[in-house]
């Protein structure tokens, strides 16, 4: 617009000359969005209630970025590195909460399944207390 001689407005020029910084705050709350998503899917089914207070709050750090930040906001810094940090929390969190689950729970639960506690007979004939008592 500058070399047909066409006058470019004071405001598009200052957005031109932040460009750079535009993009990396587009690329920054896409990644954020991303991450969000992915360390959402790690909450097993069977914790979801538990952890739902824990999401919430992320969810409450995640609204200034729908509701209130714009482009020219002087604080979407301060915002993006707020949400990383509870982003990072929740995620420690699951890992935590998976890892319990997996190496304690599951696992006693697969050892105790192996453990034969009685031996039923071959034979269909019911057995009295003293002898369930004996075997």
């Amino acid at each position: 617009m500058d070399r047909c001689g066409i006058e470019i407005p004071e405001s598009a020029r200052i957005i031109l000359l932040q460009e750079e910084k535009f993009k990396t705050y587009y690329n920054e709350l896409l990644y954020v969005l991303k991450e969000y998503e992915r360390i959402i899917s790690k909450i097993k089914p069977i914790c979801k209630t538990l952890l739902a207070p824990h999401v919430e709050d992320l969810e409450l750090k995640l609204r200034p970025g729908m509701v209130t930040l714009t482009w020219t906001s002087m604080n979407i810094d301060s915002y993006l590195h707020h949400v990383h940090q509870g982003l990072n929390k929740l995620e420690q969190l699951i890992i935590n909460v998976n890892d319990i689950i997996e190496n304690r729970i599951e696992n006693n639960l697969k050892n105790v399944s192996k453990v034969i506690l009685v031996e039923l007979p071959v034979d269909s004939k019911p057995f009295s207390l003293e002898q369930f008592v004996d075997r």
